[in-house]
C-alpha cells in the first residue's frame, strides 16, 4: 500500500503541474461566474441558470481534465522511459498502475472541489442552496471517477489518441445505453433481442446516476438511486481497473 501511495503522490504532483489542467479550471471558474450574469437575461429563473451552467461547466470541464490529463500521464512516462525507471524498483506493475489511477482521481477531486466551492457560493448567495445540489455534485464526482478509471483502462494498452477516443467513447455511449431496452422492447423474440440485451448488459449505463435536472429543480433525489448509481459506476471502475492491470503486466514497455 505504501508503494501505492508513493506513485499517487508522485502522480497527482504531475498533474498539477499541468498548465492545461489550471487552464480549463480557469474556464470553468469563468463560465460560472457568467452564468451569474445570465441571470440578469431572465426573470425568476436565475438561480436554476447558475445550477445549470454551473453543474454542466463540472461535467464538461472534469471531463476534459480528465481527458488530457488522464490518458497521456502513462505513456510520458514511457516516452521518457521513466516507468522503467519506477519499474525496476520492488513494485509489482498492478500497484504502478493502481498508484497511477488514485493520483488522477485526487487531481479530479481537487478539480471538482474548487469547482463547486465556486457553484454552491454562488447560489448560496442567492439563499437558493438546496441539498439536492449537493447530491448531483457528488453524483458528477462519481462519474468522473469513473471515467478516469476508463482512461487508465484505455491508456494500458493503447496510445493516448486512441485511448482518448476510447474514453469519449465511453462516456457517449454511458449516456446513451438507456435507449437499447426501450430498443430491445420494440424488437422480436430472437437473436438480435437477446444481443441487444446483452450489449445493454456489457455497457455502463451513466444516465440513471445524471441527477442534474432533478437539482437544477429543487427535487429531492431518492438515497435509493445514488446509492445504487454509486455501487454500480464505481464497481464497473473497479471492474476496468481490474483488467487493466492485466493488460498492463502483459504490455512490452521497451
Amino acid at each position: 500500500m505504501r508503494r501505492i501511495l508513493a506513485v499517487a503522490q508522485a502522480t497527482l504532483a504531475e498533474a498539477i503541474r499541468h498548465r492545461i489542467l489550471y487552464l480549463l479550471l480557469l474556464f470553468a471558474l469563468a463560465l460560472i461566474a457568467l452564468s451569474r450574469t445570465l441571470t440578469l437575461l431572465t426573470v425568476g429563473e436565475g438561480g436554476k441558470i447558475i445550477k445549470d451552467v454551473g453543474l454542466s461547466a463540472i461535467n464538461v470541464f472534469g471531463l476534459m481534465i480528465a481527458l488530457f490529463v488522464g490518458v497521456g500521464i502513462i505513456f510520458r512516462e514511457m516516452e521518457r522511459r521513466t516507468v522503467q525507471v519506477t519499474l525496476s524498483t520492488p513494485i509489482a506493475r498492478w500497484e504502478y498502475l493502481l498508484g497511477k489511477f488514485l493520483g488522477l482521481a485526487a487531481a479530479i477531486t481537487i478539480m471538482v472541489a474548487v469547482m463547486a466551492a465556486a457553484l454552491l457560493g454562488l447560489v448560496a448567495l442567492r439563499g437558493e442552496f438546496t441539498a439536492s445540489l449537493l447530491v448531483a455534485v457528488f453524483m458528477l464526482w462519481v462519474e468522473l471517477i469513473f471515467i478516469t478509471a476508463a482512461a487508465v483502462f484505455f491508456s494500458s494498452f493503447s496510445t493516448p489518441i486512441f485511448a482518448a477516443l476510447f474514453t469519449a467513447a465511453a462516456y457517449v455511449v454511458g449516456h446513451l445505453a438507456w435507449a437499447l431496452p426501450l430498443l430491445q422492447e420494440r424488437l422480436p423474440a430472437g437473436a438480435f433481442r437477446t444481443l441487444v440485451g446483452a450489449v445493454y448488459f456489457a455497457l455502463p449505463d451513466l444516465e440513471y446516476g445524471d441527477v442534474r435536472a432533478l437539482a437544477v429543480h429543487g427535487v429531492p433525489i431518492p438515497w435509493d438511486r445514488v446509492a445504487t448509481a454509486t455501487v454500480y459506476e464505481l464497481g464497473y471502475a473497479a471492474l476496468l481497473l481490474t483488467v487493466a492491470c492485466l493488460a498492463f503486466r502483459r504490455r512490452d514497455l521497451v
